[in-house]
């Protein structure tokens, strides 16, 4: 019987920059943004409201466009202020935890493959749709501000 013991294997290196912290900065990163696009929206709402009339003009195909005219330009007065509450949920639950975080990348998810054909931003659409994809496979145990509190107060 042979009684040798080998070395332990010495701990992995530390690293600061894991999938998981990729995937909370992402969310962090998405979340401002949101939030950021909410408080856009509240601003060209009330300074120059036309835009959201000619959101579509630009679209890749012709039927995006019909649909815009005639199913959302004729309430836009209900449909802008639904925009800037559902972008401000949207980045909050981002940077909430657990499911909310999860709700908040299968919606994002949602809002950005609706853009898709929007406009020329749509390839941008496309990769921001499938990052939320992606983000839903990752947990997100703490809120935003716990692990700001967690980093700088350690």
């Amino acid at each position: 019987m042979d009684t040798e013991r080998t070395p332990a294997e010495p701990p992995a290196p530390s690293t600061s920059w894991t999938a998981g912290r990729r995937w909370e900065v992402t969310r962090v990163v998405l979340g401002i943004v949101y939030l950021v696009g909410a408080l856009a929206h509240v601003a060209l709402g009330h300074s120059e409201p036309e835009v959201y009339a000619a959101f579509a003009d630009r679209a890749l195909v012709g039927v995006y466009t019909d649909l815009w005219t005639s199913l959302v330009v004729p309430y836009l007065a209900f449909l802008q202020p639904l925009v800037v509450v559902f972008e401000f949920g949207l980045g909050a639950a981002l940077l909430w935890r657990g499911r909310a975080v999860l709700a908040g990348h299968a919606a994002g998810a949602l809002l950005q493959a609706g853009l898709v054909l929007s406009g020329p931003w749509g390839p941008v659409n496309a990769v921001l749709a499938l990052v939320h994809v992606a983000a839903l496979r990752a947990s997100y145990p703490e809120t935003v501000p716990d692990l700001a509190r967690d980093r700088l107060w350690g």
